[in-house]
């Protein structure tokens, strides 16, 4: 099956991809065949862009267990997907250690050591997109993007990418490492959905420069999917007249948003990605469109920065 594709630098993907960080939630463990059936219908029906993380884990000794996931997923597809073309992009930057806690490194060494383990996990030889996960407060943001910049001289990773990143961080990596046509930065992960509407200021300059933005929790988090047609009752409203649920219908209006937008839900189940793919046949009319863009948010990040930001540098 072929989807609509965006573009990811010189990386042609699906529309939509699938996160997959809920396949490693506590409850998912014990269903790890439920979990690579998902992955595997996701494969079915055409998406091309899984996303990852080295801390997408149960628990603190386990790091590296979804991408250990995402690996074995792919090598024991049988279906119809052409796997060339499917492209797994994960990150580092964030740490996790005995008692669950919590850090950042990105340090030279710190960044190569978190990549090398995600090397090992994926079964690869190179990443295809590794993206800065979130910034560590001891270092200038600028020590950081020589941080990443280093591993794609050294044939670690192909192409760099962002996440959690301030309008003010992305003109300096901007400066530091180029965009998209230079291979520099390719993509931006934020957070971006109904209840949250991203730092100010990121995604504009992304549709400026051509750099794809990936909206994390496009739906408010795992927890919070299932209610966003009651809390957002203007998305019920508009899918109950498109015949789509309210999930479909966000990810629709984040489609429209903007054509660097690739949204990446997560999903437990391989009926839940059926949906997710439905909404790239959703068309919203311009007064749904404005009708869901003038929906309040709520102005709190469902993870608020628990640091300083590091001086840019």
């Amino acid at each position: 099956m072929t989807l609509p594709t965006r573009s990811i630098g010189d990386l042609s993907v699906s529309a939509v991809g699938l996160g997959c960080m809920p396949l490693s939630f506590t409850a998912m463990v014990d269903d790890r065949e439920r979990a690579l059936a998902t992955i595997h219908r996701a494969l079915d029906l055409g998406i091309t862009l899984l996303d990852t993380s080295n801390i997408y884990a149960p628990t603190w000794d386990t790091v590296g267990h979804n991408e250990l996931l995402v690996a074995e997923a792919l090598r024991s597809y049988s279906g119809p997907a052409d796997l060339s073309r499917v492209v797994v992009t994960t990150k580092g930057g964030i740490t996790r250690s005995a008692g669950e806690h919590w850090g950042r490194d990105s340090s030279p060494q710190g960044l190569r050591a978190a990549c090398e383990a995600s090397l090992q996990a994926l079964g690869t030889d190179t990443i295809a997109l590794y993206q800065h996960h979130r910034h560590d407060p001891r270092l200038t943001y600028r020590e950081q993007m020589a941080s990443l910049a280093a591993l794609q001289r050294d044939g670690l990773v192909e192409r760099i990418g962002l996440s959690n990143v301030t309008a003010p961080e992305l003109l300096l990596a901007l400066d530091v490492l180029g965009g998209p046509e230079s291979g520099g930065i390719v993509s931006v992960q934020n957070e971006w959905s109904p209840r949250y509407r991203g730092e100010p200021g990121v995604l504009d300059l992304c549709s400026r420069v051509g750099i794809a933005f990936l909206p994390w929790s496009p739906l408010g988090g795992s927890t919070q999917a299932h209610v966003i047609g009651s809390r957002y009752a203007e998305f019920a409203r508009v899918g109950e007249a498109l015949g789509a649920s309210a999930q479909e219908t966000v990810l629709a209006w984040l489609l429209a948003s903007s054509p660097v937008m690739i949204p990446i839900p997560g999903a437990t189940r391989p009926q839940t990605v059926d949906s997710i793919v439905r909404a790239l046949s959703i068309e919203l009319t311009d007064d749904q469109r404005a009708r869901l863009d003038a929906t309040a948010p709520e102005m709190e990040s469902m993870y608020p920065e628990d640091q300083p930001r590091s001086p840019l540098g």
